[in-house]
């Protein structure tokens, strides 16, 4: 099973996010979703994903903690920029992580 933020960020474009989630943890391949995902490098903020790159089981074991999907690499990169925006405005700072953390 994947990890998702409890109140995951979702592109315009996504017409029904819990669907495709289903699909996603049941291990399904659903082309064109990208998602989003803190980094394990302390060099970067956050990751984008293609959804299909999870049917290498590998992959998926280790997926980092999902907290946005979107559909295509614009909107995913447009959604990070929303996300680091919004995260400045009310914090100050860039601290993604630890701005989920205590929302």
């Amino acid at each position: 099973m994947l990890k998702w933020l409890k109140d995951y960020f979702v592109g315009e474009s996504i017409q029904d996010p819990d669907h495709i989630r289903e699909k996603l943890d049941q291990g399904k391949l659903v082309p064109g979703i990208f998602l989003i995902t803190l980094s394990h490098n302390p060099h970067n903020i956050l990751e984008i994903l293609p959804a299909v790159m999870l049917f290498q089981k590998s992959l998926y074991r280790i997926c980092p903690e999902i907290i946005g999907m979107a559909r295509g690499e614009d909107e995913a990169l447009e959604l990070i920029r929303s996300i680091v925006e919004t995260v400045y405005k009310d914090t100050g700072d860039v601290l993604v992580k630890e701005y989920l953390k205590n929302r």
